[in-house]
């Protein structure tokens, strides 16, 4: 199983998991003033992935064009986590992946794009509507069938969502994400990327 699989895996788990927790907890209430923390997940569809390299823009489908067995392109909001500086600001670190394989010639094909980020996620009535946004380190995988490359860099996030209480503490999340990542571009490394994602998700706040 290729390491992408794995990580929609466990987000797809996570958020299973999670949700049914929520059941039979008590009402939302308004939290003490001061500082907490909380843990989120979510899985979704991706859009848009694509990259430059030496000048010229590729979407994923373009390096998969002519594989079988072609994936979807699948985003997972693998963990967003950390502190609640108030109740309508937390920062945290968000690590998300968008990833689409296929077979190409009878080898694995495999695209994948990683956010390691730092980010700051604003409530501004503290629940509900939310905008986020995130730097920090990136990477890029590209397997074409012939080839493995490899990129780190540099990514930013900006994105907006919802969240919905179904009980005290526990939400349901849809969010909507746009990221982009640079890279230092070689002869066959990406100069740069980027992919936008729908994330289904669930986030506890204490």
């Amino acid at each position: 199983m290729n390491s992408f699989c794995r990580i929609a895996a466990v987000g797809g788990l996570s958020f299973a998991f999670a949700a049914p927790a929520a059941i039979g907890a008590e009402p939302v209430k308004s939290e003490a003033r001061g500082f907490g923390w909380y843990v989120g997940t979510g899985i979704g569809p991706g859009f848009g992935a694509k990259f430059k390299r030496n000048g010229q823009s590729l979407t994923f489908d373009d390096v998969l064009q002519g594989s079988t067995d072609q994936s979807s392109l699948i985003a997972v909001n693998l963990v967003n986590a950390g502190i609640a500086l108030s109740p309508s600001l937390l920062f945290g670190i968000g690590v998300s992946a968008v990833g689409q394989t296929g077979t190409f010639v009878g080898k694995e094909t495999h695209l994948q794009i990683n956010n390691y980020l730092a980010t700051l996620t604003w409530f501004p009535v503290e629940q509900g509507f939310f905008v986020r946004g995130g730097l920090g380190p990136s990477s890029m995988l590209i397997e074409d069938g012939v080839s493995t490359v490899r990129a780190n860099g540099f990514g930013a996030l900006v994105g907006a969502g919802y969240a919905v209480p179904i009980a005290r503490r526990h939400n349901v999340t849809f969010t909507v994400d746009h990221s982009r990542q640079s890279y230092n571009g070689s002869a066959t490394k990406p100069d740069s990327s980027q992919f936008t994602a729908v994330y289904l998700g669930y986030m506890y706040r204490r």
